[in-house]
């Protein structure tokens, strides 16, 4: 894996920042299937984000709408086709500097929130009641 071109801008995204966003939604568990350099964010035993620790600067993985993706990746040269995921569904996106922190924070509470409407209704039913 490549990382695009450096030119950090803006504050870069502490993976505790990110930590902290994610396990704030609701029924969100974590874990490091992948190993210690991956931690996957879940909910309903689904991945909505993986966390990559292997790198410089960091990165992760996130679901995000098909037809948005596109438009993410031609708006932002760090946001990339989902390294070692489903390429349609997913996006990379490295924390170098170049996208408010914020706005990257927005894009995993979207991703949690797609993941979750595409749970079976039994599942989401148990994580409501």
């Amino acid at each position: 894996m490549t990382p695009p071109d450096l030119a950090p801008a803006t504050p870069q995204l502490p993976s505790d920042v990110l930590h902290a966003h994610c396990t704030a939604m609701p029924h969100v568990t974590y874990d490091n299937v992948f190993g210690p350099q991956t931690t996957c964010y879940r909910v309903g035993g689904k991945i909505f984000l993986m966390l990559g620790h292997d790198a410089d600067p960091q990165y992760a993985t996130f679901s995000y709408d098909p037809e948005e993706s596109l438009v993410l990746r031609a708006t932002y040269p760090s946001v990339v086709p989902g390294y070692y995921a489903n390429k349609r569904h997913c996006n990379t996106v490295y924390f170098d500097g170049r996208i408010e922190p914020a706005e990257t924070l927005d894009w995993i509470s979207e991703s949690y929130n797609i993941v979750f409407a595409k749970l079976p209704r039994k599942i989401r039913d148990q994580l409501a009641g």
